[in-house]
């Protein structure tokens, strides 16, 4: 079944533009698509002139697409995974054009960026936001080392939420679904005064567990959310604007299990929702934020921005990472972070040729962890503990600019960005093998460095990260880009290893990325097709694996080509069809380490999204029908190359097999738009697949994907 939708969804989205180009010709005229705006060069422009790849999602797009939170939105974007960290339902790892790490403690960074409201999201450990009241979402695919700095590699995701405004409004959704789901959103907008106005909502979701756990005998990885967020917006004068924002979220489960595929420990059980863990799992979260952006029109040419930030994370973890009854390899983890950020930016013109964009940076953050493996060799023997506290305290600085000088239909971009990073590490380490491991900390790490060992607690990284382009604005609706950007990734430590000689530095990462664009608008405004062909240059492309049983870090250079495609069209006033795909060809350049596998991890070949959405007008209301289907390829979720590192199981351990997931949704509206009732899917076929794994020694456990949810939701507003 799913090979054949594969086949089918491939032949339609590659059939697609010239379909709606036959329905165009001569089509009666209709509404034409509205314009999207983003900021993805931290000024707001139209999305079909910006000369990046970028998709841009709005509220309304997001609603019909049951996007609900960060994780769902990798299957609308092309050349985006991303997963569930490892059985961390909070946590959410993101990969864009084959770049990301599945490492979120904070001795290695991610390679793509996470954004709130232009605030910088340091941490995986409490990133999976619930996408309620938000106005868009922008996926930035490439290196974004000019204007957004450290750690965008692969790219950057921006959350932007609704602002507050004069006009009162409060809406009100209560949803029931299949394992006991219920969840209620509110949401709110009003003014206090003439300048002041006030916007809130609040979230809280239940669940009862999908994986059935049989040793345990109960139903596990259940839901347990609430959260919410308040926004104020103050108007002094015409010319000043002050935005506050809190938010807060709190997630309880009893945690991800992984099922055993690798046959080696027990036989499998016979479907990946089925487990025999004999641990209790849990994995509760907690996130405080706030946002603060001060932001003054100087003149009619000069506007300047300043924004601050904060966020609080605590995680506290129990996972089984080999579902044996008798648990070979139990984690438990509690992290906790605090970060700090501080921008300025200067957005101005000179004339009508030039515009300019040019702003400081201001990082700072601490993260204590405390760590515990629990190892055994075999099933019911002897269990080993090895217990590890460290923090690590981080500052970086940055100056970034780019201008844009404008010559007839081209326009010449030039900027760069500079970032000063300072990390340390401090660690004590404790184990229960008696006579056969010291303890170490620090200072024992301290003196292999000054033994001459690749090791330094004190860590210090400088960076240039340059961008230069043309834009060609060949007509009012055809766009053509050229960029050639740098990147880099800070430099850490392989911080999940067990023993003192195991501690080494890990390299900071760099890219080199050339990316050619072109974006139309046709037949009317009535279509939307952007593409992009693009080539990149790795050094030092970080990855964490496990070699023997014990965790470590191997890099290598690689070279990334690709190509992607977002197609909108408007068949009629009340029907709109989309398509993107995007592809992907990875390689390891140079000598590949022979414990990495050929291909870089979560990058399959194709990625294909295929979808439509009906607003139809009836009487006293509108019919909404939204349908779409997702493929991917095969493609690897670890960059082990397990007949090197465990040779003992089967190769296609690692190797997610090609999957399609079909979502649908039919409601009505009526009243003005303020009634509504839908009754939606996800996964509605109920295609089995994993997205994670766990590799260590002998065992293979991964993690399933989100099995079939149907949903009945009804809304109010006023």
């Amino acid at each position: 079944m799913a090979s054949k939708i594969a086949r089918e969804v491939r032949v339609a989205v590659l059939g697609l533009p010239l379909f709606a180009a036959g329905l165009a010709v001569g089509a009666e005229p209709t509404t034409e698509l509205e314009e999207v705006t983003v900021t993805a060069q931290r000024r707001e422009e139209s999305l079909q002139t910006a000369p990046i790849a970028v998709t841009a999602i709005d509220a309304t797009a997001l609603e019909r697409r049951q996007v609900l939170d960060t994780k769902q939105i990798v299957f609308n974007v092309p050349n985006l995974t991303g997963n569930s960290n490892v059985g961390q339902t909070t946590a959410t790892t993101f990969f864009i054009r084959g770049v990301g790490t599945t490492e979120n403690l904070a001795t290695a960074d991610t390679s793509v960026g996470l954004y709130l409201d232009d605030v910088y999201v340091a941490r995986q450990a409490v990133n999976n936001f619930n996408l309620l009241d938000i106005e868009r979402v922008e996926v930035l695919r490439g290196p974004q080392g000019t204007l957004y700095g450290r750690n965008s590699n692969g790219g950057a995701i921006k959350i932007v939420t609704k602002k507050p405004s004069a006009d009162p409004e409060f809406k009100a959704a209560a949803t029931v679904g299949n394992y006991n789901r219920w969840e209620l959103k509110l949401s709110g907008n009003g003014p206090v005064s003439d300048t002041v106005f006030v916007r809130g909502n609040f979230l809280t979701q239940n669940a009862d567990g999908y994986i059935r756990n049989l040793t345990l005998n109960k139903d596990v990885n259940d839901t347990d959310y609430i959260g919410g967020r308040v926004a104020v917006r103050i108007l002094p004068s015409e010319t000043f604007t002050a935005d506050l924002a809190i938010d807060y979220g709190r997630d309880k489960t009893n945690g991800g299990y992984a099922s055993d595929i690798g046959n080696r420990a027990r036989p499998r059980t016979t479907s990946l929702l089925t487990v025999l863990s004999g641990v209790d799992n849990r994995g509760d979260a907690e996130t405080l934020g706030a946002s603060l952006k001060l932001s003054w029109q100087l003149s009619d040419s000069l506007s300047l921005d300043s924004i601050s930030g904060y966020r609080t994370t605590d995680q506290d973890l129990v996972l089984d990472l080999s579902d044996q009854p008798s648990s070979l390899y139990t984690l438990l983890q509690k992290q906790s972070n605090d970060q700090l950020t501080q921008e300025f930016q200067l957005n101005g013109t000179i004339g009508e040729r030039v515009r300019y964009v040019a702003g400081l940076y201001y990082f700072t953050e601490s993260t204590d962890v405390d760590i515990n493996d629990l190892t055994r060799t075999v099933a019911g023997g002897a269990q080993t503990r090895f217990t590890k506290k460290f923090t690590v305290d981080s500052d970086s600085y940055a100056g970034f600019g780019q201008i844009e000088y404008q010559v007839g239909a081209l326009t010449f971009i030039a900027g760069a960005r500079y970032t000063s990073d300072d990390r340390k590490l401090a660690i004590v380490q404790t184990s229960s093998i008696p006579g056969t491991r010291a303890n170490f900390d620090t200072a024992a790490l301290i003196a292999r460095g000054a033994a001459g060992q690749d090791i330094a607690v004190d860590r210090s990284f400088s960076k240039v990260t340059p961008k230069a382009g043309v834009n060609w604005a060949i007509n009012d609706d055809l766009f053509g880009y050229l960029s050639y950007t740098k990147g880099f990734r800070s430099g850490g430590w392989a911080g999940r290893s067990l023993f003192v000689e195991q501690y080494v530095n890990v390299n900071p990462e760099n890219v080199e990325s050339y990316e050619l664009g072109a974006k139309a608008t046709l037949a009317d405004r009535r279509i939307r097709w952007n593409n992009s062909l693009f080539v990149m240059d790795y050094t030092d492309l970080f990855n964490s694996l496990q070699i023997a049983g014990v965790f470590t870090v191997q890099t290598g250079d690689a070279r990334i080509k690709g190509v992607e495609s977002e197609f909108t069209f408007r068949a009629t006033s009340w029907l709109d069809l989309f398509a993107n795909i995007g592809y992907l060809d990875t390689e390891y350049t140079g000598t590949r380490p022979a414990n990495l596998a050929p291909e870089l991890q979560r990058s399959p070949k194709t990625q294909i999204k295929v979808g439509f959405s009906v607003d139809y007008p009836l009487a006293g209301g509108s019919l909404l029908v939204n349908g779409d289907v997702f493929n991917t390829d095969d493609y690897r979720v670890s960059p082990a190359n397990l007949a090197v590192t465990a040779p003992l199981l089967p190769a296609t351990a690692t190797i997610t097999k090609g999957f399609s997931l079909v979502n649908a949704s039919v409601g009505y509206r009526w009243n003005e738009d303020r009634f509504e009732v839908a009754a939606s899917c996800t996964n509605c076929l109920n295609e089995e697949y994993f997205d994670a794994g766990s590799y260590i020694g002998s065992f293979a456990a991964v993690y399933a994907g989100a099995p079939r949810f149907y949903r009945l939701t009804g809304s109010i507003r006023f």
